[in-house]
């Protein structure tokens, strides 16, 4: 008896996989690129919202990067450090193993998904600033400043370095993490040294 078909439907069933292992290259790197293109068209749509709805946030942030890069590099680190251990601690412990069963323990399950929520919505409104700020950079004098300029040229620097293997994932992208919650949470602890 033959069960290969029966098998093969049920593992294409089961399988979280988008392509399946026999599609030639061409086509997996062809839904690499596409899935990678929209992922920049929506961050860049994402940033020109925060930035329409909260325009003087994201001056103030942009501010912060270019006068204070370090501080604001250290001020989101430790807030990472202490949020992201915060919300590792409940989330870990929202898990409570017992013989045949995971019981969920919703007490502490919530507080940490809400921190992790709070910490990547507090970072993407600073990223605001901070890829205006590198598209500030980028332009120069060479092109007129518009904000819609900094935001698209800033987001594409940003996301095409941290798209290399090692510098980018492992130095690049947690540096803008860390400055863009700093670049926030400076701009509220220092508001009238902004202006």
């Amino acid at each position: 008896m033959n069960t290969q078909p029966a098998q093969r439907a049920v593992t294409t069933m089961a399988s979280p996989m988008i392509i399946g292992k026999d599609e030639p290259f061409i086509t997996k790197l062809a839904f690499v690129v596409v899935a990678l293109a929209i992922g920049v068209v929506c961050f860049v749509a994402l940033m020109a919202l925060v930035s329409v709805v909260m325009p003087k946030t994201a001056q103030r942030c942009k501010t912060v990067v270019g006068r204070w890069p370090l501080q604001a590099f250290a001020t989101g680190l430790l807030a990472w450090a202490v949020g992201g251990g915060l919300a590792w601690f409940f989330v870990s412990h929202g898990y409570v193993p017992r013989l045949l069963r995971i019981q969920i323990v919703l007490g502490m399950l919530i507080p940490g998904v809400v921190i992790s929520g709070v910490l990547m919505l507090l970072t993407v409104v600073g990223a605001t600033g901070t890829v205006r700020f590198v598209g500030e950079r980028l332009t120069g004098d060479s092109l007129p400043a518009s904000p819609g300029r900094q935001i698209v040229i800033g987001t594409l620097a940003c996301v095409l370095g941290s798209w290399f293997p090692v510098i980018g994932w492992a130095i690049a992208t947690p540096a803008l993490l860390c400055v863009s919650l700093g670049a926030l949470l400076l701009s509220w602890a220092r508001p009238g040294r902004l202006t």
